[in-house]
C-alpha cells in the first residue's frame, strides 16, 4: 500500500449516511482524525471499530495521534 492507493479499496456501505459522513467530516482536521474523537464518534454512533477504520477510509480520512502509536 502507497500513499498513492491508501483509499483505493474503501467502499461505502448502506449504513454510511450523509447525516454519519457530514458529523465525522466536522471533526476532521487538515484530512485527520484524532483517534480518541474517532473512537468516541464510533462509541457514540454504535459503529464497530473495524467498521470506523472503513468508514475513515471513504471519506479519506487518516488517523492522527493514535493512542498505540500506529497512525
Amino acid at each position: 500500500m502507497t500513499r498513492d492507493n491508501l483509499f483505493a479499496d474503501a467502499k461505502n456501505e448502506d449504513w454510511m449516511t450523509e447525516d454519519l459522513k457530514n458529523r465525522l467530516r466536522e471533526l476532521a482536521v487538515d484530512g485527520k482524525v484524532n483517534c480518541a474523537d474517532a473512537q468516541r464518534f464510533a462509541n457514540e454512533n454504535n459503529i464497530p471499530l473495524n467498521k470506523m477504520k472503513r468508514f475513515l477510509d471513504v471519506l479519506q480520512l487518516k488517523v492522527g495521534h493514535c493512542q498505540l502509536g500506529c497512525f
